[in-house]
């Protein structure tokens, strides 16, 4: 049995041609504040279009998209959108937003190219504004915040968290219910006469407050799996890299693309895996197609249309809804490991790619995904969105308004379901299969000659629960936007936390270079003693936790 307790591993460092470089600060001037305020303003109060007093909605209702055609890149991409917009053809305002479902993706889409193709920033926040009011929100949300990211004139901009935004994809019903109790009955924002904020704190548990009885014992990691911080930052990463993006036409890092979807998810997986072994819980367990899933996922979150998000019982089979899926999913899993096995991929021609190639890893990253980039998304299919459809267990609606997504269909609330770890813990092992397959290292390639650790200290590192508060002004309406600003409602909950803590390495070198220092967190000392084989068992535990250059 691994030891509770946690070890830090100090790798050797690994020497590199041009150390990282920092890009220096930068101040910023009134017209950039203006904009980033004018985001911000955007995503305040998402789910309401009729907040008269605000600037967005000033802007968007005056605002005529066919008269400033002029003012996009692209004129096809505005006229085709509006096409589709006067034909009524663009998902309900009311209806639940995920980009696992086609045609919900394809119009998001079309209105994120819209917003990517303005010409400048003001034509991009008329678009924004005009947007704001008559699309969806979800997918309004999931298009702005991708084009923030990858709009030039939007570079250093800030999002809001998007626990911020959404909430209630982070907190249960019962908290929103409060926030709303509270507004309806002290929170009048305006009343207070636009010289004091009014502030009012909400008391959040964690899920297995309700649920216990129903989780076995997975509910002890409920303080990882539901914390804001990690799955707004599984939100951002997703959105960053959204699978529907192609590398080619926008500026994304199309050479490690694939790989980062790995390096990613195996990171998570450690760290959750971590989790597991200082709460007794053991190794994260394997799951069959065909035979029953043991975690079940027991949700107390409900969508902004008042819909639950769809549950799993413990020891579910695959519901007969989703036995189309299973034939082709099996038929994915034969494709990706035969590509493994033999070593190469097929195109869409029928051509072989070498997969054993400095390349490789980002192809193979690719293809599991099923992104853009794939070299055969006819063949190799949408691996990844389609292992979250069927263990979602959520009900296939053809109506693209009717759909309830699961929490694996959501970036804010995959990470809630155990199954979102036994799915990677599948994926990831593809990699690994990948790499056991590679050339190994040299001693002379791991080796830094002239190069010595004189010493490591560590300090101990000690965790704890700290009370944390997050603004869930948007769980409740306003009645007018200037109001909403003198509103502030929280939700106080306990997340974890650690004690500031130091590590002092002295390097002694023979010669001057550039060398980069990982930092690893990984488990303790089992019964193997050896250090080569004990990073050989666990080294896809390790958690990466700093990284720097060191120049001796």
């Amino acid at each position: 049995m691994l030891k509770l307790t946690l070890l830090v591993a100090l790798l050797s460092a690994i020497c590199v041609v041009h150390g990282a470089s920092l890009a220096g600060t930068r101040t910023a001037d009134m017209d950039f504040l203006h904009k980033q305020k004018k985001i911000f303003d955007l995503l305040l109060y998402v789910k309401q279009t009729d907040l008269s007093d605000a600037e967005w909605y000033d802007t968007g209702r005056n605002y005529n998209m066919e008269s400033n055609i002029d003012m996009y890149k692209d004129k096809n991409v505005v006229q085709k959108f509006l096409w589709w917009w006067k034909q009524g053809m663009f998902l309900a305002r009311d209806a639940i937003f995920t980009p696992f479902n086609s045609e919900q993706k394809y119009e998001m889409k079309m209105l994120f190219e819209l917003f990517y193709n303005a010409k400048d920033f003001q034509t991009f926040y008329k678009t924004a504004s005009w947007a704001r009011i008559q699309m969806n929100n979800g997918m309004f949300t999931s298009a702005f915040t991708v084009a923030v990211l990858y709009r030039n004139d939007c570079k250093y901009m800030k999002l809001p968290a998007i626990y911020e935004i959404y909430p209630n994809y982070f907190f249960d019903s019962g908290v929103i219910q409060e926030a709303q109790n509270l507004k309806m009955s002290r929170g009048s924002g305006a009343a207070a006469g636009m010289n004091n904020i009014e502030t009012y704190l909400v008391m959040a548990n964690y899920s297995s407050n309700y649920m216990m009885p129903y989780m076995d014992e997975e509910y002890k990691l409920d303080y990882f799996i539901e914390d804001v911080g990690i799955n707004a930052y599984y939100y951002y990463m997703r959105q960053m890299f959204p699978f529907w993006m192609s590398s080619s036409k926008y500026s994304m890092p199309k050479e490690i693309r694939g790989q980062l979807y790995y390096f990613f998810h195996q990171q998570l997986l450690a760290r959750y895996f971590l989790e597991r072994m200082s709460n007794g819980l053991g190794k994260i367990e394997d799951f069959d197609w065909n035979k029953p899933i043991y975690p079940g996922y027991y949700s107390t979150m409900t969508y902004l249309n008042g819909m639950h998000f769809p549950q799993r019982d413990r020891f579910s089979a695959i519901p007969y809804y989703k036995y189309k899926y299973l034939k082709e999913i099996n038929a994915l899993e034969f494709r990706i490991m035969s590509a493994i096995d033999s070593g190469y991929l097929l195109d869409e021609t029928g051509k072989k790619i070498n997969l054993y190639t400095p390349e490789g890893l980002n192809m193979l990253g690719n293809v599991i995904e099923g992104n853009a980039d794939s070299c055969n998304s006819r063949f190799y299919g949408m691996y990844d969105a389609l292992a979250r459809d069927i263990l979602g267990f959520n009900l296939d609606f053809q109506n693209k308004n009717k759909v309830i997504p699961s929490v694996l269909q959501s970036y804010s609330t995959s990470m809630r379901d155990p199954a979102f770890y036994m799915l990677y813990k599948k994926i990831v092992s593809y990699f690994l299969r990948y790499k056991k397959f590679l050339p190994q290292y040299s001693q002379s390639e791991l080796q830094l000659p002239g190069v010595k650790f004189e010493s490591v200290n560590i300090d101990k590192l000690y965790t704890f629960f700290d009370t944390c508060d997050t603004l869930i002004n948007n769980a409740v309406s306003v009645e007018n936007f200037k109001g909403g600003m003198y509103l502030r409602l929280k939700a106080r909950h306990a997340c974890l936390n650690y004690q500031p803590f130091t590590y002092n390495i002295n390097i002694k070198s023979d010669k001057e270079m550039k060398g980069t220092l990982r930092i690893f967190l990984g488990p303790a000392f089992d019964e193997v003693k050896q250090d080569a084989i004990y990073l050989q068992k666990y080294y896809s535990y390790f958690v990466e936790m700093d990284q720097f250059v060191v120049k001796r």
